[in-house]
């Protein structure tokens, strides 16, 4: 009798765990801050659906999504407002809410910061490169201390302004950085090439399938 009880005890347990780990899911909180890139800006100059849409639509469709905050995204934003909003802590006067309290509870962080800033230069230099990946490794440290979650940061990508060779530079010293503090980087540059994610040449926001492509490979990465 004693060993029926013993395995009815032992079935429950690995029944219990398995169930648990088919069907529970944590609540998912997402942040997604940056610049008009990741408000899904289009060439039209009109907000289209973006990557964080489709992110939180999949999260929403298998209801777990908790809470989805985009207010803290500006369409001026660079590297130097940002920073100053997380070193001054900038609060959401609708809902009271501290850039470093969403954060924190993020469990899918994401950044899109600087294809504004280096394009609305006249004439790009070292420089203004060098500057923006310093405020960058600030950023992603700060970034990091503050969420021990899951961090994606969008690369850059090749423009008028920004010629390929300059944007595999930058690339690659944004990926060490991540790779430093355990952030996903998400390299874009490829399937920019792909005149299928471009509306058109005059403007360098890419259309909503390149935007549903970056989400399936932030989606892939919690998965």
């Amino acid at each position: 009798m004693k060993k029926i009880i013993l395995l009815t005890i032992i079935i429950g347990t690995i029944l219990t765990f398995v169930i648990y780990k088919n069907f529970y899911h944590e609540d998912m909180n997402i942040v997604a801050l940056g610049d008009n890139v990741a408000l899904g800006q289009t060439a039209y100059n009109v907000k289209g659906y973006s990557y964080n849409d489709y992110v939180k639509d999949f999260y929403e469709d298998n209801s777990i999504l908790k809470e989805y905050i985009t207010e803290f995204i500006s369409e001026t934003e660079t590297t130097e407002t940002f920073l100053l909003k997380l070193q001054n802590n900038y609060t959401l006067e609708s809902t009271n809410t501290s850039i470093t309290q969403a954060i924190s509870k993020a469990k899918i962080l994401t950044i899109a910061l600087g294809m504004d800033e280096l394009n609305s230069k006249q004439e790009l230099n070292s420089n203004h490169i060098e500057k923006y990946l310093q405020n960058m490794e600030k950023i992603i440290k700060m970034l990091r201390i503050y969420n021990k979650k899951n961090i994606f940061l969008i690369s850059l990508y090749p423009t008028t302004k920004i010629s390929k060779e300059r944007v595999t530079e930058i690339n690659k010293r944004l990926e060490e950085i991540c790779n430093q503090y355990q952030v996903y980087f998400i390299d874009i540059t490829s399937i920019l090439e792909n005149k299928e994610y471009i509306f058109t040449d005059q403007s360098y926001y890419f259309n909503y399938k390149a935007h549903r492509y970056i989400s399936e490979q932030i989606i892939d990465k919690i998965k």
